[in-house]
């Protein structure tokens, strides 16, 4: 299995310069994932700070989950200041429609992830939901999404399993080895970070069961992450790369 760990399914007007429909639709995305021998995709609601809170998004992603249960799986994406506005729809989310996992980035409603008063109601509510915690790390606003923030909040909830986004990219890679050391229950994902050598770093500090790749896709090729560890990262063996392509994921989904 190749499974991509985070791409978007949506409406992205840019998509159209690419030739993609818009809004790109679960029929669409599997369409692509058949040339590009992708088999499974965790998606989620494109841009940041959508008006309408991401629901028209999410609306599309859950429609794509019903259409391909086996190959589409989605995640929730809800603003932390609107409190249990944000958690009734991240409860709807997960227990009428089956979303598997929550996107958090620090752009979509202006915080930080050391907002811990501000961040934890989210995080208790996803604990409680049994879902897996994605976080964007790193970046031109990386001041306030650090992998090391990610291990803080981590730690405090040791059975939900938390995503940190892009590996630290752009600025804060050099945090990621060291949070996820510090918190068992972390996994590193590579979306934007084609560098073989920064991840496998990242594998010899901590091993192949803790990393997943993942596409960014459709802004970038979704076949690319799986071309570079089966290609191109030659030092790990036939079973590492099998974790690290598809296996984690499955893992952390449960899907296996």
């Amino acid at each position: 299995m190749i499974c991509d760990a985070h791409a978007y399914l949506g409406n992205s007007p840019g998509w159209a310069q690419m030739g993609l429909p818009v809004p790109l639709d679960g029929h669409a995305w599997v369409e692509m994932m058949d040339r590009s021998g992708v088999d499974r995709a965790l998606v989620a609601p494109p841009g940041v700070g959508a008006q309408q809170d991401f629901k028209p998004d999410m609306d599309r992603i859950a429609q794509a989950m019903r259409d391909y249960p086996e190959r589409l799986f989605g995640f929730c994406r809800v603003k932390p200041r609107r409190g249990q506005t944000a958690i009734d729809e991240l409860r709807m989310r997960v227990e009428e429609q089956g979303f598997r996992a929550i996107k958090m980035n620090t752009l979509d409603d202006d915080y930080r992830l050391d907002d811990r008063a501000l961040i934890d109601p989210v995080m208790q509510a996803a604990n409680e939901f049994g879902i897996v915690v994605f976080f964007h790390t790193g970046d031109a606003h990386g001041e306030t999404c650090q992998p090391s923030m990610v291990a803080d909040i981590a730690v405090d909830f040791p059975s939900t399993t938390f995503i940190i986004g892009h590996c630290g990219y752009v600025g804060y890679q050099h945090q990621t080895a060291p949070s996820l050391k510090r918190a068992p229950n972390t996994v590193a994902e590579t979306a934007g970070l084609l560098t073989p050598a920064i991840i496998q770093g990242i594998v010899d500090e901590v091993g192949a069961q803790r990393v997943l790749i993942g596409s960014n896709g459709p802004n970038t090729p979704i076949e690319l992450p799986a071309l570079m560890v089966n290609k191109y990262m030659n030092k790990l063996n036939p079973e590492e790369k099998a974790l690290i392509t598809g296996g984690n994921f499955e893992r952390i989904l449960r899907l296996d």
